[in-house]
């Protein structure tokens, strides 16, 4: 045997061996450790019982990877969700023609959906209320619609907000901010249904080397913290921020509506006193203002409760009926301070 065939058999044998190893770990964490980070979310159908899959549906609008159904009417995770004919947690729009329309577009995620909130309680409801009972309500006819979708990020908000509401000719457009906004990759369960894996999601292997080097990520860029990471300027995920802020800043410049930022805390049964993202909230203040915004930070209305008593669950970090309640009446107080963003535009 020459010299060279020997070298290529050993570096054949070496790479054999590597590929085993490599097999025999995925094999060994598939069966004794899964990985469940990131891991691709298979759907289920309404006969499943899987609340994801039976509010939710693909989206063809671009950038898009679901959207809320429409016509819904069914039990969800304890709550009654009804979508009108646009798949909105909403009654049906008022007629365009209607005499002094004043349309209010409440852009979000989850917390604006109203998680695990009845439809009336969720605070854009709230807030269409209490408008209509203010003496904002003298010369206008407000119809504030929710557009919240679980899961959804600012990039994501952008996208049906460009592809879908706009057509709607808000007056208003109400942003509400919560600080896993900047999250572009799908971390949640739901996101992970309809947004199509990459090749390595596949690999248990692959997927605890990418939490792994999310972890490193997380230390070195947020101190440990996952969400000072997501607002950690040098990343994609905070410019995916920037860049949506920037553009509902063009879109309401030219079509004439005013955007009111509003910030919602991470909500927990910890006392305020030891909330650790103040430093956050303004980041996203500065950056809103930055835009054109008129900006509401929420926090230091919500430090005057006991956090226990926003939360619909200890575990879950989303406001109930009550926190829901605070965050419609603040919104109507800062309107009434602001009559400037109701002043005709149009």
């Amino acid at each position: 045997m020459s010299a060279k065939n020997g070298i290529g058999r050993k570096l054949a044998i070496s790479a054999l061996s590597g590929l085993c190893a490599l097999v025999a770990v995925e094999v060994g964490l598939r069966v004794f450790r899964p990985v469940g980070f990131m891991k691709p979310e298979a759907p289920r159908d309404r006969d499943g019982g899987a609340w994801h899959g039976t509010i939710h549906r693909p989206s063809a609008t671009k950038g898009l990877a679901y959207e809320l159904a429409p016509s819904v009417d069914q039990d969800s995770l304890g709550v009654r969700v009804k979508t009108n004919a646009l798949g909105l947690r909403d009654h049906e729009l008022l007629d365009a023609s209607t005499p002094n329309l004043f349309r209010v577009l409440a852009v979000g995620d989850s917390v604006t959906f109203g998680y695990r909130v009845d439809e009336p309680d969720c605070f854009a409801s709230v807030l269409e209320r209490e408008l209509a009972n203010s003496a904002l309500a003298e010369t206008r006819v407000f119809d504030v619609l929710n557009l919240g979708v679980s899961g959804y990020s600012t990039r994501d908000e952008l996208a049906a907000f460009e592809g879908k509401w706009l057509a709607l000719e808000p007056r208003l457009v109400l942003l509400n901010y919560c600080l896993n906004d900047p999250e572009i990759e799908p971390m949640q369960q739901l996101q992970r249904v309809f947004v199509a894996p990459r090749w390595w999601q596949y690999s248990h292997l692959l997927r605890f080397l990418v939490q792994k080097w999310q972890v490193k990520n997380v230390q070195a860029l947020g101190g440990g913290n996952y969400f000072r990471y997501l607002h950690a300027p040098s990343e994609p995920a905070w410019r995916s921020v920037a860049d949506g802020f920037a553009r509902f800043g063009e879109l309401g410049r030219d079509h004439r509506f005013h955007v009111v930022l509003a910030i919602f805390p991470l909500f927990s049964p910890k006392p305020w006193k030891d909330y650790p993202f103040r430093g956050v909230h303004a980041q996203v203040a500065n950056e809103g203002a930055k835009n054109g915004f008129a900006v509401l930070d929420l926090l230091p209305r919500f430090e005057r409760e006991d956090p226990a008593s926003l939360l619909i669950d200890p575990k879950d970090s989303h406001p109930n009926a009550f926190g829901h309640r605070i965050a419609a009446e603040e919104m109507l107080h800062f309107l009434e301070a602001h009559p400037e963003l109701l002043a005709s535009s149009k």
